[in-house]
């Protein structure tokens, strides 16, 4: 058995199927992390309720770590979707990160692995091809939530600089899609007409979300040290996965992007929608070399994932 592993955000998609992964695989004793405990909780994870954005949450999260004698941590514990409450979604992702650094430090945990996005290299006409692990984080103004996961690595590699014993794995996977997906990008997908700006008609890479648990999971139980963007083999040009998929586009004016009735308007997501839709503008295709070196390749490509999310949405739609 691989130590003890505790898991922030056990609510989260990637929190819960991890959890359960782990336990199932009998590798790891598990520990849960959530300010509520999840409705269905394997019987051999153990749930602890902390709310990372209390100003006491550093000193309560590093008491459960040392008491559950805590090996690795897995940073999960981010706001799922945009919310109008940008401050809110800071505490939680930033400020919460901050406290989970400083339980691990204090607990004597040997490892954490965390959760980041290539999203974060930020959509660019100037961008390469396939931007590396090296490429510099320039995210978007306009979308908070990759802002507030850019200040997460950056005060990850200041607390790394101060803890050079404790081994850190930084997972940046692109946008997963799968069965169970159930996302702002899942949902714009589904749609049986896609929007598409005008003009443009940008090449979308995608990971199947099986892939990524299973990255996740051999990060959890071994060491893999470095920084990795966590992505499918394939490009696909947008309109051509819709046409795969019997959808139809529907050309929109930039300036128009406000006026879609079925997009989050900026009230819901505190957010202009340029910081979703320059996402289907512009470059942001990550380099995946060094993640399928380490951790293996994937077993879906671009396309493959695709067609799994589409097939398991016809599915439903037919229950």
């Amino acid at each position: 058995m691989s130590g003890v592993v505790a898991i922030t955000g056990l609510r989260t998609f990637l929190g819960r199927r991890l959890a359960e992964r782990l336990a199932e695989g009998g590798h790891a004793r598990v520990v849960g992390i959530d300010h509520v405990r999840p409705r269905r909780l394997p019987p051999n994870v153990d749930c602890h309720i902390v709310d990372l954005t209390a100003p006491d949450a550093g000193a309560t999260l590093a008491e459960v770590l040392h008491k559950e004698s805590v090996t690795t941590l897995v940073h999960l514990a981010f706001r799922q979707e945009p919310s109008a409450d940008v401050e809110a979604d800071h505490e939680l992702d930033a400020i919460g990160s901050m406290h989970a650094l400083f339980a691990a430090a204090a607990s004597g945990v040997e490892r954490v692995v965390i959760e980041s996005s290539t999203r974060c290299y930020g959509p660019r006409p100037d961008n390469p091809n396939f931007l590396s692990e090296a490429h510099p984080l320039r995210g978007h103004r306009h979308d908070h939530r990759v802002r507030d996961r850019i200040e997460v690595e950056r005060l990850l590699a200041q607390w790394h600089e101060r803890h050079a014993d404790i081994g850190v794995t930084v997972l940046r996977p692109c946008w997963m899609l799968g069965p169970e997906a159930d996302h702002p990008i899942a949902r714009y997908l589904a749609r049986p007409v896609v929007p598409m700006l005008m003009g443009y008609d940008p090449l979308i890479q995608l990971v199947h979300e099986e892939d990524v648990l299973g990255v996740f999971e051999q990060a959890a139980l071994m060491p893999h040290p470095g920084t990795f963007n966590i992505v499918a083999p394939g490009v696909v040009p947008l309109s051509l996965l819709i046409r795969s998929a019997g959808k139809r586009t529907l050309s929109v004016p930039h300036r128009f992007l406000h006026r879609l009735r079925d997009f989050p308007s900026q009230t819901q997501t505190g957010d202009e929608p340029s910081g979703f839709y320059d996402y289907l503008r512009y470059l942001w295709v990550a380099d995946g070399e060094a993640g399928w070196t380490e951790f293996g390749r994937p077993t879906y490509d671009t396309r493959e994932t695709w067609a799994s999310f589409v097939g398991a949405r016809r599915l439903r739609s037919m229950s």
